[in-house]
């Protein structure tokens, strides 16, 4: 009996089979993927065929031969690593970019304290592939996970991509996945916060496996991305800032993400896993464009005069207003030296004096709504807070008076006088009090 047992895990060691899942922990006992023999991806086009002949199959193994099958308590999982120096070059940024700043300075806009105590070398980057985008049927058949590691060849970032070869294999990868987090503390994710953790976190329950998941600290990298380059770029999806602002283009292998669910059931019916390295290269790039993407917030959040573009610096500093942060006047005060569209530098301005209002400095702020009221044809923000001004703080009434006339002129030349407007009415009952004022006085 003993000998037969001996001959059977010899043969799962020639198949590349590893009996136990905290052998994987070091990345080292893991093979740096190869890459990938391009003559056997076909062109792409969403029109292919969802079979192969059978003459046709490649299997998952051929066409990754730096992946593993490794065996757990619970079944097995296909793993596959592609290993990084810091040094790489993703776009216009290197990984080791990221690790000159820390998670800290994110703390406050991301309203995470528990970011401030670590390094970005104790998270984990995270990213899944799905088989839709929701519903309780909903699986995560492949879960990309990255980190910074030191090994005897130096410093390095690890991409490790954990797939289903079919729906059974789901408990080992939760399993296999459930060990990498106990290295680390929290999570980096783009939208991981609304989809990917809480997908996680509903398979680990229906596999009645605990995770802590969604207690972690997590920086979430989509609410930062709208808030910094919404303004400038338009799109802040991963994939539209890679080209707009990191300066990453994908290689043509590359496949849309809106595709990848029905590579993914074509693979389960036929076998054929040509489609499916495409797949594993979106995946591959979404993890490491997290990490130079992480770099860029964390460089603008503590460094905003090395920002790109000065509408960067207005999304900074509205933010930072918004939040009560200190250093939103310094911020604002740089956006407006800048070369700003008119619209956006009168926004700027306004936030700047309602600052400078709220910190009690009603004074410093009346040259801003001076010059937001020169330039503007609709909005009377400017004029009323001039009024407000001269009628509550320095009692000139006459003064008050003539900015509540402008903004009156400015709604009526605008061909709105004959439809209902509650800031004409405000304005007109504020010159009526202003007058009788003025008369009494």
């Amino acid at each position: 009996m003993a000998d037969k047992k001996d001959d059977l895990q010899a043969k799962l060691r020639r198949l590349g089979v590893v009996k136990g899942a905290r052998d994987l922990k070091p990345s080292r006992e893991l093979k740096p993927a190869p890459p990938v023999d391009e003559s056997l991806l076909r062109p792409f086009s969403p029109q292919q065929s969802n079979f192969a002949d059978d003459e046709d199959i490649q299997p998952l193994e051929k066409l990754l031969p730096g992946g593993q099958l490794v065996e757990t308590a619970v079944g097995s999982c296909f793993v596959l690593d592609h290993v990084y120096a810091l040094e790489y070059q993703h776009g216009d940024d290197r990984l080791a970019d990221l690790l000159r700043f820390s998670p800290a300075v994110a703390a406050p806009f991301v309203q995470d304290d528990r970011l401030a105590a670590h390094d970005f070398r104790d998270f984990l980057f995270l990213d899944t592939e799905t088989t839709g985008l929701a519903g309780a049927g909903t699986l995560a058949f492949m879960v990309g996970v990255g980190f910074f590691e030191s090994s005897a060849k130096g410093d390095r970032f690890v991409v490790r991509q954990y797939f289903l070869r079919d729906h059974g294999d789901e408990p080992a990868l939760l399993l296999l996945l459930d060990e990498l987090l106990a290295d680390k503390v929290g999570l980096v994710t783009f939208n991981g916060r609304s989809f990917d953790v809480p997908l996680l976190e509903g398979r680990f329950i229906m596999n009645r496996m605990p995770t802590d998941l969604r207690e972690r600290p997590h920086l979430d990298l989509l609410h930062p991305a709208r808030r910094l380059w919404r303004h400038r770029l338009g799109s802040c999806a991963l994939g539209s800032l890679e080209g707009s602002l990191l300066g990453l283009h994908r290689r043509q292998e590359d496949v849309p993400g809106w595709l990848i669910p029905s590579l993914y059931t074509n693979y389960l019916r036929s076998g054929d896993a040509r489609e499916l390295v495409r797949v594993f290269y979106h995946n591959q790039i979404d993890m490491v464009s997290m990490v130079t993407l992480a770099a860029r917030v964390t460089r603008l959040l503590s460094q905003p005069d090395a920002a790109d573009h000065p509408i960067d610096l207005y999304s900074l500093g509205k933010w930072q207003a918004d939040l009560g942060h200190n250093g939103a006047e310094q911020t604002l005060r740089l956006a407006a030296q800048g070369d700003l569209p008119l619209e956006l530098y009168q926004q700027n301005l306004h936030q700047l004096g309602l600052l400078l209002k709220r910190n009690g400095r009603a004074a410093e702020a009346l040259p801003l709504w001076q010059q937001i009221a020169a330039t503007t044809f609709e909005d009377v923000t400017a004029h009323l807070e001039l009024a407000k001004y001269y009628e509550w703080q320095v009692q000139e009434l006459r003064q008050a008076i003539f900015w509540t006339e402008q903004a009156l002129n400015l709604i009526n030349n605008g061909g709105r006088q004959r439809t209902y407007n509650p800031v004409r009415d405000e304005l007109e009952h504020r010159l009526a009090r202003l007058q009788r004022k003025l008369a009494e006085a």
